[in-house]
């Protein structure tokens, strides 16, 4: 039985090392990146990093980025001037969670 123990043991030794490397996604915690355009939109729903239906965005700076619901899901930031803003939203989950991106337009 012990060495069962050892053998389960190295199997997820060798496993763990074997694994191939996968790039980590972007943690809540930190601002996710959008890069913008000028004109350029973004459906933040589509991103995948927010349970949607997403409302009530806030921008630090919204003479670089606006924000519009075009639908029931669809909150859309939109690049007005170059720059960099922090924008968030709040995550339809209905329990306040927000969601902070770090938009870029240029």
């Amino acid at each position: 039985m012990q060495h069962t123990g050892r053998h389960l043991a190295a199997l997820v030794m060798l496993l763990a090392l074997s694994a191939p490397a996968q790039q980590q996604p972007q943690p809540a915690d930190k601002p996710y990146a959008i890069q913008l355009r000028v004109g350029e939109s973004v459906d933040i729903c589509k991103t995948g990093t927010i349970a949607c239906p997403a409302n009530n965005p806030i921008c630090d700076d919204t003479s670089i980025v606006g924000t519009e619901i075009k639908s029931a899901e669809g909150l859309v930031f939109k690049g007005l001037k170059p720059g960099t803003t922090l924008c968030s939203a709040a995550a339809g989950s209905g329990f306040g969670l927000r969601r902070v991106y770090r938009v870029t337009v240029s």
